[in-house]
């Protein structure tokens, strides 16, 4: 085995960068089902991490589902496809606002815009209309690993949710209710095949072009004023999005 050292990315933990390059690994078919991986002392040795690196990027993957730890034996490669981080049924309102609830976002940039023709075709508002547009990281409460590349779009009224968004905070979609008293009488909801722009893959520590998903919410009023956007990217293996319907109706299925 090669004993080339690889050096982990100064923007990433080391652990999830591991974490990475062993899922690789066994994606791959390096390390295949049923075979041991490595031992910690060798991992140590072949991507220049200390062993508590070693041990934190072993429990992620434990955790999805694709090793298990056997005392005496070893670290055996059980499969090939990790579980998604988070599974969601967003098919009516009351799954949506589970959803904004069991999420945070970590808001990385915050600027003030006007919306230009292009946005405000993207966005469906007025042209020439102004926005604070917040670019994040979504997360599943509890987890360190992003589930999507998210840009919010505020309404300037709004601009004192961005402060707001620490910790796991409440949803956009409560505080406009109970912060600003702005009652939402519709959300709609966009879902497209996409691919990962650089940004997002630069956030979200993967390669560009990559398979996304694109779900994009919109908030409106009674009055059918836009009042706030969420447009997210989520890259594969790391959300899913599941629905199912009977007859006289649909049902949660998540």
């Amino acid at each position: 085995m090669s004993t080339n050292k690889k050096t982990a990315p100064p923007s990433q933990p080391r652990y999830l960068w591991l974490r990475k390059c062993l899922l690789n690994d066994i994606m791959q078919g390096k390390y295949p089902v049923g075979s041991l991986l490595p031992a910690e002392n060798e991992l140590t040795s072949i991507y220049g991490v200390s062993r508590h690196t070693v041990r934190e990027a072993s429990r992620k993957l434990a955790d999805d589902g694709l090793i298990s730890r056997h005392p005496g034996i070893g670290t055996i490669v059980c499969s090939r496809k990790e579980k998604p981080v988070y599974v969601a049924a967003l098919g009516s309102l009351p799954e949506l606002f589970e959803y904004t609830h069991t999420t945070r976002v970590e808001v990385h940039k915050s600027s003030n815009i006007v919306a230009d023709a292009a946005l405000a075709d993207a966005l469906e508002c007025e042209e020439g209309s102004e926005w604070v547009e917040l670019t994040a990281r979504r997360y599943a409460r509890g987890k360190d690993i992003p589930i999507s590349y998210t840009r919010i779009y505020l309404r300037p009224e709004f601009s004192g949710i961005r402060e707001r968004l620490r910790g796991n905070h409440p949803s956009i979609y409560s505080m406009l209710e109970e912060v600003y008293g702005q009652t939402i009488h519709t959300v709609r909801q966009e879902i497209a095949a996409s691919l990962l722009s650089a940004p997002a893959a630069r956030l979200l520590g993967l390669k560009p072009r990559g398979p996304a998903l694109h779900l994009k919410r919109s908030y409106l009023d009674k009055s059918d004023r836009l009042l706030a956007v969420s447009s997210n990217l989520y890259p594969a293996g790391r959300f899913e999005l599941r629905t199912s319907w009977t007859r006289g109706g649909k049902r949660k299925d998540a």
